[in-house]
């Protein structure tokens, strides 16, 4: 057995006016597209996660619905496991407002014809494509990852 941590993230599926929210992060002069979210600490519940995630991301404030989906991040050398588990979620209150943090890039809402332009990780662009056409899928997604 390694000594290999799973870090688990929580991410938000918010749909308004059939548009998905998405934020850009930049490494490495590269920049790629995830749904909104970040780690859960020791302590912390899932909802409480992205709440706090949301509101430091995007400064703003949402309802946390239903798991929309799960899926597995793993590197190919093992080096690196990541537990996405995405939420069904809806604005409250706040104006979105991007954080000053230096990976954050930018944010936006986008329509299923535009996600196939955008470079997602982890790899669901299909199954948000699917969730944006009102199709039902499973929740859990199996095992992703985007060799870069």
């Amino acid at each position: 057995m390694s000594n290999l941590e799973i870090r688990i993230r929580v991410a938000a599926i918010i749909i308004e006016n059939n548009k998905i929210l998405l934020i850009a992060h930049q490494k490495d002069n590269a920049v790629y597209w995830l749904l909104p979210g970040g780690g859960v600490n020791p302590g912390e519940s899932l909802e409480e996660a992205l709440k706090r995630e949301l509101k430091e991301e995007l400064d703003i404030y949402v309802n946390v619905d239903d798991v929309a989906l799960i899926c597995d991040s793993i590197a190919p050398d093992n080096s690196k496991h990541i537990l996405n588990i995405c939420f069904f979620c809806s604005h409250n209150t706040g104006n979105y407002l991007l954080n000053h943090e230096q990976r954050l890039y930018s944010f936006g809402f986008y329509e299923v014809d535009a996600l196939d332009k955008l470079q997602i990780f982890p790899p669901i662009k299909n199954e948000l494509k699917e969730i944006l056409r009102g199709l039902k899928n499973s929740i859990y997604q199996g095992k992703k990852w985007v060799n870069q």
